[in-house]
């Protein structure tokens, strides 16, 4: 504990919560999306088993997934703590409202508890509950406890001394006021913000592609575009949401995800699902009162999320595909909000050149996960014997791409659209030089693992974009 250290009290056992106390996660929500993760399409029976009561509830879901208990966020400044007082004699016990199975998994793995109390038999061991079990097992106020939340009050009110790993204390009814420990739990809402992943909005500039390349610079389409800016952007963080949620296990595996607010308990796993589908009815509700083409192309993006959450990422190249043509549907979306629709040109270059960064994206995780000393990727179909073809596939692509764009610039289209469009030769060897810095440096172990962020901060690939934008209104002029 870091700021109170727990009383050392002669013979009186100290009491630790599990949920939101020891983890910074919530049991019953773990195994709720482990379950959605496994099966899918039994998702239906969830309702139903709702009908036996939240203890029968949890011991349905206790009986129906594996939880893994190293791959769970816990309070490492709690461990501490308990084991110091563990190995300085002092009895230490789990009292929880998560299932017995649950509870004995996490106690056999942590090798702490001297004794397991937790919810089983049609009893939920929270509050008043578990006052009174504490009580008959240890005693009036025969024990310490430390909680997390005012479901834990009682608790509380019935223990020697009290311990809160929440930043404000809680208020008893003798008038003290619970102290801190562990690590303080901080407010969900930046945490929330942070996982939506706001910097990766960028990739939804897509959408303005439309305009740009039918020459469409006008007050209309600009409000056009930005309300599918606005759209994608809200069901885009719908998806990370709800990925990083049903990846948290193994997210919490790697070196980098580790952090990310799911993963790492900051944000809780019931906020993360219910402001997952409410973000993305604001997506669709946002392009049903403004154009229901728009509408029918960000339901499909929405659906293909879904997709590659649930299913489509754990199979090899089909996640690949994927996310290529995920980020072609950002196009497609800002042509169904302005009306101008994408010559095939513009489609077939978008779909190689993204297929060529999706593909990076892939061999820059087997790369890393190579110097890691790892062999397979989890929860992706991946090894790292895989990263050669990876390697190859996706500097093809990006070539194909450049072959597609030299033979746009034949076609009867440069000469509607373009003044000068000799111009546009010049992008070519740009984009040869871009492709080529791009993919040498992810053999070389330096671009991460999301090429589009890279290529956000990397200097010389922004000058190489800018250049490329002066060449085309150039052209145009």
């Amino acid at each position: 504990m870091s700021q109170h250290r727990v009383r050392k009290t002669a013979n009186v056992p100290l009491v630790v919560d599990l949920d939101g106390t020891l983890i910074h996660s919530d049991l019953l929500w773990e195994s709720i999306l482990l379950f959605i993760k496994s099966y899918f399409f039994q998702a239906w029976r969830l309702p139903f088993w709702l009908l036996l009561g939240k203890a029968g509830f949890k011991e349905k879901m206790a009986s129906s997934v594996e939880l893994d208990p190293e791959a769970l966020p816990y309070d490492r400044v709690l461990l501490a703590d308990l084991a110091r007082q563990q190995a300085q004699g002092r009895l230490i016990v789990l009292a929880t409202g998560a299932q017995r199975r649950f509870a004995d998994l996490i106690a056999a793995h942590l090798g702490l508890f001297g004794h397991v109390l937790a919810t089983e038999g049609g009893v939920n061991l929270t509050s008043h509950h578990k006052a009174r079990q504490l009580t008959a097992v240890y005693g009036a106020r025969g024990f310490d406890y430390i909680g997390n939340a005012s479901v834990d009050i009682a608790v509380w009110n019935a223990s020697n001394d009290a311990f809160s790993v929440t930043r404000k204390p809680f208020r008893l009814a003798s008038g003290w006021r619970t102290r801190s420990a562990g690590t303080p739990r901080g407010g969900w809402a930046v945490p929330l913000l942070k996982a939506m992943r706001p910097r990766q909005w960028l990739k939804n500039l897509l959408v303005f592609v439309p305009m740009l390349a039918g020459h469409a610079l006008n007050l209309d389409t600009l409000v056009q575009s930005l309300v599918a800016f606005a759209a994608f952007s809200l069901c885009a963080s719908s998806a990370y949401l709800l990925n990083d949620a049903l990846d948290a296990p193994d997210d919490r595996r790697h070196p980098v995800k580790c952090l990310r607010p799911i993963a790492a308990g900051s944000l809780p796993l019931s906020v993360a699902m219910l402001a997952s589908p409410l973000l993305a009815l604001a997506a669709l509700l946002l392009c049903a009162l403004f154009d229901p083409l728009l509408l029918l192309v960000v339901a499909i993006y929405f659906a293909s999320t879904l997709a590659y959450s649930m299913l489509l990422k754990r199979l090899l190249m089909v996640d690949i595909v994927t996310l290529a043509m995920l980020y072609t549907l950002r196009i497609l979306g800002g042509g169904a909000a302005t009306h101008i629709e994408p010559s095939f040109w513009l489609l077939a270059f978008s779909f190689f050149i993204f297929l060529s960064l999706a593909l990076l994206k892939r061999y820059s995780e087997l790369f890393n996960l190579e110097r890691q000393g790892k062999q397979k990727t989890r929860g992706r179909s991946y090894s790292t014997s895989d990263k050669i073809p990876i390697g190859i596939m996706g500097i093809n692509s990006g070539f194909i791409a450049l072959l597609v764009f030299m033979l746009y610039f034949n076609s009867q289209n440069i000469l509607v659209l373009y003044a000068r469009p000799y111009l546009l030769l010049g992008i070519v060897p740009l984009l040869v030089f871009w492709l080529g810095r791009l993919w040498t440096l992810s053999f070389r172990g330096e671009v991460n693992e999301d090429p589009v962020l890279y290529v956000s901060k990397d200097r010389t690939s922004l000058a190489i974009i800018a250049a490329c934008l002066a060449l085309a209104v150039g052209a145009s002029l």
